[in-house]
């Protein structure tokens, strides 16, 4: 499996857009891996996982050709990983070829219903002028012109299922993260290597684990959210304190395999260090840092 981080910020990320603090200061003069894009990761070239604001750069800058994406997950409905809108340039006039496949976009109910309510007002805009269009579609309507226009279909799925996604089989955890909403994290398993994405999540409750020790397999990458850093406590994200926590839970529980690679994940300028920071808290605990770019082979 090949694992593409294309981003590894949080919503604003960093540094952040309008933010001058020290750390977002510091960030800009260092560059490089400091640098930080909306979060969103590419399995193979043909699995993708949220789909935030700054696609079209990370797609330009990483060499990712979307085109031959076949799967979409989303692990919740806040816009740093849904941005519904550019999707709409899957439309043929904003293309040149063509050809393109299909795309299945997979999230809880909220996201898709976010995505297609919103995909709803973009279709106005865009295809406003056809009969069929000239009031507000219905969601019956809008899942046609998705099909036939953006060739998009979508598939609501909730915590705790066991999905064929394309060549993977994808098992769903629930984040705690935007409560009441079902967020979404995911193992991912080509039969070879299982990643374990857990960005936007704070401490999991006992029956992610034992869901997770239900699968009755080892991760090879995990990928878990690190967001706020200093910040104690968390919330619906892991500091650096409670992260650990999870790392250690994960050995105890016999979780890993033995030649894991276990990343921190989803950083805010709010509260987390610029990356070689991240790294020295890190590596005494055998955990890596991802940063924009990075290719984990596995």
């Amino acid at each position: 499996m090949r694992i593409t981080f294309l981003g590894t910020g949080a919503a604003e990320a960093y540094p952040a857009l309008f933010c001058n603090c020290e750390r977002c200061q510091r960030a800009r003069r260092l560059g490089g891996r400091n640098l930080r894009s909306r979060s969103s990761a590419l399995v193979n070239d043909d699995l993708l996982v949220d789909f935030g604001p700054d696609a079209a750069a990370q797609s330009v800058r990483f060499n990712a050709d979307l085109t031959r994406v076949e799967n979409l997950l989303l692990t919740h409905s806040h816009m740093d990983h849904l941005f519904t809108y550019d999707l709409i340039h899957r439309k043929l006039d904003s293309r040149r070829d063509g050809t393109l496949g299909r795309m299945t976009v997979w999230g809880n109910t909220n996201s898709i219903e976010k995505f297609e309510e919103q995909m709803r007002d973009v279709l106005m805009e865009t295809f406003g002028e056809r009969k069929s269009l000239l009031v507000k579609p219905t969601r019956e309507e809008v899942i046609e012109e998705l099909g036939e226009y953006l060739h998009l279909q979508t598939m609501a799925i909730e915590p705790h299922q066991s999905l064929d996604v394309g060549r993977y089989k994808v098992h769903t955890i629930h984040a705690h993260h935007k409560e009441p909403e079902l967020c979404l994290n995911y193992v991912i398993d080509d039969g070879e290597t299982r990643l374990l994405y857990g960005t936007d999540t704070g401490t999991w409750h006992e029956a992610e684990w034992e869901y997770l020790e239900s699968l009755g397999v080892k991760m090879d990458v995990v990928a878990l959210d690190c967001t706020v850093g200093l910040k104690p406590g968390g919330g619906g994200h892991h500091s650096n304190e409670s992260f650990l926590e999870a790392h250690a839970e994960f050995v105890s529980r016999g979780l890993l395999s033995p030649g894991v690679r276990f990343f921190a994940h989803h950083f805010s300028h709010q509260w987390n260090l610029p990356y070689d920071d991240v790294v020295a808290i890190m590596a005494p605990h055998g955990v890596e840092v991802t940063y924009d770019g990075l290719v984990v082979e596995q």
